[in-house]
């Protein structure tokens, strides 16, 4: 695991426990794991995170409206400050999936590393 993808996972821990709680971060852990998307495998399977939080949060009865999508906008913007990078396109810019938007992140943080090690 790379360190841009070791970020991301403290991000996501941090933003779901901030947002959620402890309790609820650890339910929603717990319903990745028995579906198939632990959270070690975030990184490489932010389609499945995403259709999972849209499962357990979506917009049925009871539920929050909207909930995953801002949860998600959360870790893009906390991923963003942690790693020093500037803020993402507008909303009609930017593209819609988590995973999209978080490959366009990887690609603009290995974009500056790459520049950093040039100038050294």
């Amino acid at each position: 695991m790379d360190e841009f993808d070791e970020t991301l996972l403290k991000t996501v821990d941090k933003t779901l426990r901030y947002a959620l709680g402890d309790r609820n971060a650890l339910i929603i852990y717990d319903y990745l794991e028995k579906s198939s998307c632990p959270m070690h495998e975030i990184p490489r399977n932010l389609d499945l995170f995403s259709e999972k939080l849209r499962d357990l949060l979506g917009t049925g009865r009871g539920q929050i409206l909207g909930a995953p999508t801002i949860l998600e906008d959360a870790i893009v913007e906390a991923l963003s400050r942690e790693l020093a990078l500037r803020p993402e396109l507008s909303p009609q810019q930017r593209p819609t999936t988590l995973q999209d938007r978080i490959r366009r992140l990887k690609e603009r943080y290995n974009s500056e590393k790459s520049k950093e090690k040039q100038l050294k």
